[in-house]
């Protein structure tokens, strides 16, 4: 029996799920390693060469994961293949499905191409129903296998239990048998998983069931081996080619003794090759000092999350997160900054009994505190969890509209027919104590933080601020409302532009919406960039490029303006605050572009106040900082830099929705021009 494993991905625009197919390859490798006869599975990422593989050769049964990101995608090849191959088995896997009998009755009588759906886990399931498939058992049979639902003859089969494999170290990795290396060539993010399950019960997230509360891990052993073999491929790739990124699919890494191993394992390819430089990680909600030393350990190559969704009592008691401690993710980004690493915090808009007032006071105490930025969400309705319940929006009057995801859209040529395909989600817009205006107001407010106080483009300005006791919030906020004012109708119009396209994306019926997906002129539109954007990095990649200018002003106006309300009468402040946007200015224009090198005039040694700013105590003193006579400083990239942007610049281009993807994957100060080693010009 031939089988194929799907783990697709849209790549038309730029990658949009960009990780290796880790979790097929270990389904694959479960499956050999109990049936040894079977052939060996082939893997498919990206649809072209699934496409490609199809007209020569047809398995007897092909594997689909669904996720929010991939399920149309899934849904448009299985049923395609359906009409010209009915013989074929299609069998689904993920957490894109209904956790309600009769939902995933209704959703799978919708998707006649899929013949069985394996709820929860996927290993041990697949492989049950694999060798009950090769023996030709009867639908009784198959029927009593663990987490599996299915429709055979218009009757509907309901798991009748549903099963975990108990020790991960069971599966075997499919990096150490090489199965993945055609993915390591340096498009593809590597991604382990070290343990699996989630003790928290969060009910807008598909781990906030009792089914995963328990975590299993895998051995030692098998995680080093991982870590190390990665870290050979990544090196062995081209210098053009090679990635420098790292990802662990844990949901809450730095929780457990283990952690720390995995920790010291990547420090020491670290120390032997470099690699990685990035780590991707969702850290756990709780035990900050043991996240702080895993931290600690690779350098502060980790950044740490300190993911609080919201820090109002009720609306943390409505999603189920009692359990975790606020207090102790607000003090993480404090301990951060202290060991040099970057932090950042979640909130989504929209949670049940959020109001613009507990949206904002959130925001405020996470911008006062030590996090260098703030992701900030829309609440997804997704299938399978708690608050994607019928009975959940009926209690909060929650009001939903649907759109685009970023990036999940293409036209795609599958057994001689061309189909348009794109990925739809469902939001959250406004709920019983939520109002669509106040929304738009928040949304507003979310775009700003990410211009203004993510990534650390503007940190100086901060920290200036805070020594003459003027909050963080405060400066934002002043932005904010600066950006009503006519003078700077320029950046009024940024801000008028995204709530625009924030309100065109929406769409209040998901049927018209996919009809609209099936007509290829508007699938080239959303790959041109012209429709189905992220916004808030869109415009926040704008605001880089297109609209620096504009940014800068605001910035500069809106600090000196905070200055004179407050009454300080510090001599040269002025001028140091236009030196000191100006110098960060210098940094970040033109480097999505490469252009290595930009000068510009200082009256002020920017640089050493930078550098000297943290060993600042009481009041500044600017004569320290102010040179004899202005000077031109040259800012440059360095090599390394210079590679790294090119590389992103080739995967995901110079669009602004490239940018938004590159500004999605690095921090983006990690590539601020230097003037440390600079040419200085005097007049």
């Amino acid at each position: 029996m031939k089988v194929w494993l799907c783990d697709l991905t849209y790549a038309q625009q730029s990658i949009a799920s960009d990780t290796v197919p880790a979790a097929i390859g270990m389904i694959a490798e479960y499956l050999e390693q109990k049936i040894p006869k079977i052939p060996k599975t082939k893997l498919f990422k990206f649809p072209e060469d699934l496409s490609k593989e199809l007209e020569k050769d047809q398995p007897d049964v092909i594997g689909f994961s669904s996720y929010v990101w991939s399920a149309s995608l899934s849904d448009m090849f299985a049923k395609r293949i359906k009409e010209v191959f009915p013989k074929i088995i299609t069998i689904f896997g993920g957490p894109n499905f209904p956790s309600v009998k009769e939902e995933q009755f209704e959703y799978l009588k919708k998707k006649p191409w899929i013949d069985y759906f394996i709820v929860k886990e996927g290993e041990h399931a697949f492989f049950r129903l694999i060798s009950e498939l090769i023996n030709k058992s009867s639908i009784k049979v198959i029927s009593d296998l663990p987490n599996l639902v299915f429709i055979k003859n218009g009757k509907f089969y309901y798991h009748k239990k549903i099963e975990r494999i108990m020790n991960l170290t069971e599966v075997p990795s499919p990096y150490l048998s090489g199965r993945l290396d055609s993915f390591l060539d340096g498009k593809l993010l590597p991604i382990i998983q070290t343990n699996r399950g989630c003790p928290f019960s969060c009910t807008y997230c598909t781990e906030g069931q009792n089914y995963w509360s328990k975590i299993k891990a895998k051995s030692r052993e098998v995680v080093e081996g991982e870590i190390s073999y990665i870290s050979e491929k990544m090196n062995n790739l081209e210098t053009d080619k090679k990635r420098t990124d790292f990802y662990i699919a844990d949901s809450n890494f730095g929780m457990y003794k283990d952690d720390l191993d995995t920790c010291k394992a990547l420090a020491k390819e670290q120390r032997k090759t470099g690699y990685p430089k990035y780590i991707g990680v969702t850290t756990g909600k709780n035990k900050q000092n043991r996240i702080l030393e895993a931290a600690k350990i690779v350098n502060g190559a980790m950044r740490l999350n300190g993911s609080v969704q919201s820090l109002d009592p009720e609306v943390l008691k409505n999603i189920n997160r009692s359990n975790i401690s606020k207090e102790q993710i607000v003090d993480l980004a404090l301990k951060s900054s202290g060991i040099g690493t970057n932090s950042v915090s979640e909130v989504i808009l929209g949670l049940p009994g959020d109001t613009i007032k507990k949206h904002f006071a959130t925001l405020k105490t996470l911008v006062n505190s030590a996090f260098n930025s703030i992701v900030m969400y829309q609440l997804m309705i997704l299938p399978g969890t708690e608050i994607g319940l019928k009975t959940t929006k009926e209690k909060y009057k929650m009001q939903t509209n649907f759109r685009i995801i970023p990036r999940c859209f293409g036209i795609f040529e599958v057994l001689g027919k061309k189909i348009s395909v794109a990925e739809i989600e469902e939001i959250c817009i406004s709920s019983n104590t939520l109002s669509f205006e106040d929304y738009l107001k928040c949304r507003e407010m979310n775009v700003i933080i990410q211009i203004f106080f993510n990534d650390g483009i503007f940190e100086e300005i901060i920290f200036l601020l805070r020594k003459f006791n003027i909050s963080a919030w405060d400066w934002l906020s002043k932005i904010y409302e600066n950006s009503r004012k006519t003078q700077f109708k320029k950046f009024n119009k940024l801000l008028q532009d995204f709530t625009i396209d924030s309100k065109k994306e929406l769409w209040k019926n998901y049927e018209e919406l996919r009809k609209f997906t099936y007509n290829p002129d508007n699938i080239n539109k959303f790959i041109k960039g012209e429709l189905g954007s992220n916004l808030i990095l869109k415009y926040k990649s704008k605001s880089y490029t297109l609209d620096l200018e504009n940014t800068s002003d605001i910035a500069i106006f809106s600090t000196k303006q905070l200055i004179s309300e407050r009454s300080i009468n510090e001599s040269k402040l002025s001028e140091f605050i236009e030196d000191l946007i100006n110098y960060k200015k210098c940094q970040v224009q033109k480097i999505f572009e490469s252009i290595s090198s930009v000068k510009r005039k200082f009256k002020f040694d920017i640089a050493k106040f930078i550098s000297t700013k943290d060993a600042i105590t009481g009041t500044i003193n600017l004569k320290k900082f102010k040179y004899e006579t202005d000077v031109i400083l040259d800012f440059k990239l360095n090599e390394f830099q210079i590679k790294q942007m090119k590389f992103y610049r080739n995967l995901f281009g110079i669009t602004l929705e490239g940018i938004s993807r590159t500004l999605s994957r690095v921090h983006v100060g990690k590539f601020f021009r230097s003037s440390h080693d600079r040419n200085i010009i005097k007049n």
